[in-house]
């Protein structure tokens, strides 16, 4: 079954930590720099009801060197919101809604081809 964590991670850690060079970080080939990341699920949820942590882990070679420092944690999601009545009152609704049976038409892309040239 899937399930959904939502959490923040410090992102002030993450850059100070690239800028003085640290292992876990590296650029690809792509010219994009990542970084390596382990990801704990917790037997039971802490005081703050976080069920995972991220901490960011030194490469291999650096692992006796350098230290992993987390950057955040995570909860399970209770999933979406319903939006209600109150949430779309007041929005302009005077819009063509694409349905099954009636598809969107739009200036781009038309869906009626019956006097294309070719």
């Amino acid at each position: 079954m899937n399930q959904l964590f939502f959490g923040s991670i410090s992102l002030t850690d993450l850059i100070e930590k690239a800028k003085s060079k640290h292992s876990a970080f590296s650029k690809a080939q792509n010219g994009k720099i990542y970084v390596n990341v382990n990801v704990w699920l917790n037997e039971q949820p802490d005081k703050y009801g976080n069920l995972m942590s991220v901490k960011v882990n030194p490469s291999k070679a650096m692992k006796d060197i350098e230290e992993g420092f987390y950057i955040g944690n995570l909860k399970k999601s209770d999933g979406p919101t319903p939006v209600g009545d109150k949430d779309v009152s007041g929005l302009d609704t005077d819009f063509d809604i694409p349905t099954a049976e009636k598809p969107a038409v739009n200036a781009i892309n038309p869906t009626d081809d019956t006097d294309l040239p070719f």
